[in-house]
């Protein structure tokens, strides 16, 4: 008998405590809407699994990793059947350790924080009931998502340039704006709607607290469905974003979230009774740790990094001048290869409910990936998740290693990254047994 079970506990921080995501000191100074973490767990009569999505920035692989061990140690779980994500607000904060701007120090907090994940787990496997399970994809009614990397005319790639540069000769690969459904219909209990979207939820900027589009979403399924547990997995968003460049506005803001939240969750309620059962429940999970050779170009400018980057934090850098986020990236990088270890570990999770696949990316991972991780698995319908267990920085293609972009430049992998993690994907989708090669 397969069962699933869902909760959600707020872990919302208290004000004063760092924002994520920018180049930039940020202080809380309110509380737009509460951060959630949201809990699923699956079980097929032999194994339990469980995914939870956080609302922050990123955690950190040795983070991840041990909250793993955690929830493993109270629910007799392996840590190897859950699979933690970060949806990415840059409203929220990071797991992570300083350089890291955004990162939670607070110790009190970080208590509460580790319980409150080992409650959520517990809390979703006590709430199972027996359930079926069906998926349905649709693309939304407007696009969202837009690639945020594109080709100029000089042959140079640039990171979100400015709305109509003329400059602009095509983006660089096309944004994913389909709604991905995994629909949980329980016997008496709330049915649980699993929704995976792909784009930056960087929308909203400022210096409060939210969950971005992803809470949207979820609060708007939960009222429009009603009897309704909603959660919400970010897909390959590392080379997308909210920014249409060919328009002369600048999308962005608290109501063009809420947009985003009414575009995505209309499109899970079109599709909520149009969804495919899938008999097979079985379940299978298994995590990978890929090893990738830590990038070391520019390690001569190490010096000169250093003093660029406590200049910038300094703020004598500001100006008309001041280096943008691309430059940062790379110099942020540069400045840290000395205490690099020689290579960097990404975890890569897959999980499956027979022919359905999660596949768990530790970064942040470009469309590509998830394209090529459905191609991989043609007869099975695959979810792609990035930040999961760990964020370890952009996880780029292969191509736009050589095109370079705040992406590229500001990561720490070397160019066999591409091959290296979607191989480890390929290997544990071909356990699954469910396809022939």
């Amino acid at each position: 008998m397969f069962k699933a079970g869902f909760s959600r506990v707020d872990i919302t921080p208290p004000l004063g405590e760092h924002l994520a995501g920018y180049f930039s000191v940020r202080l809380a100074e309110g509380i737009l809407d509460p951060l959630y973490l949201n809990a699923l767990a699956m079980n097929d009569g032999e194994k339990t699994v469980i995914i939870i999505t956080t609302d922050c920035l990123s955690i950190m692989e040795v983070f991840a990793t041990k909250i793993r061990g955690m929830i493993s140690k109270e629910t007799g779980v392996p840590a190897d059947n859950i699979m933690i994500t970060a949806l990415h607000q840059h409203t929220s904060f990071r797991l992570g350790v300083w350089p890291w701007t955004g990162s939670m120090e607070n110790p009190s907090y970080l208590e509460m924080l580790w319980r409150k994940y080992i409650d959520v787990a517990r809390m979703a496997i006590d709430d199972m009931k027996e359930a079926t399970i069906s998926t349905a994809i649709q693309e939304t009614a407007e696009p969202i998502s837009f690639i945020r990397r594109f080709k100029m005319k000089d042959g140079s790639t640039v990171t979100n340039p400015k709305n109509l540069d003329p400059n602009i000769d095509h983006p660089i690969g096309d944004a994913d704006n389909n709604v991905r459904l995994v629909r949980f219909t329980r016997k008496d209990a709330k049915d649980i709607a699993f929704v995976n979207f792909s784009t930056h939820p960087d929308v909203i900027s400022g210096k409060k607290w939210s969950a971005d589009w992803p809470g949207f979403v979820r609060t708007m399924v939960e009222k429009d469905l009603g009897d309704v547990h909603c959660l919400v997995a970010n897909g390959a968003q590392g080379d997308t974003n909210h920014c249409n460049r060919y328009i002369p506005e600048e999308n962005g803001g608290y109501e063009w979230s809420r947009h985003m939240g009414r575009v995505i969750s209309d499109t899970v309620i079109d599709i909520w009774n149009k969804t495919t059962e899938h008999k097979d429940t079985q379940l299978f999970s298994e995590v990978q740790m890929v090893y990738n050779k830590t990038n070391t170009n520019g390690i001569e400018r190490v010096e000169e990094c250093q003093k660029m980057d406590a200049d910038y934090w300094a703020g004598k850098l500001d100006g008309p001048n001041k280096p943008n986020a691309t430059t940062m990236g790379e110099v942020r990088r540069i400045k840290n290869i000395r205490q690099e270890t020689i290579c960097q570990k990404i975890p890569v999770t897959v999980m499956a409910v027979g022919d359905i696949a999660f596949v768990g990316y530790g970064g942040e991972p470009f469309t590509e990936y998830a394209t090529n991780s459905r191609a991989f698995a043609p007869e099975m319908f695959v979810i792609t998740c990035g930040l999961a267990n760990g964020q370890q920085g952009y996880l780029p293609t292969k191509n736009a290693f050589a095109e370079g972009g705040y992406e590229a430049r500001s990561s720490r992998f070397t160019p066999t990254l591409p091959e290296e993690l979607q191989g480890a994907a390929k290997e544990m989708l071909d356990k699954c047994n469910i396809y022939k090669k």
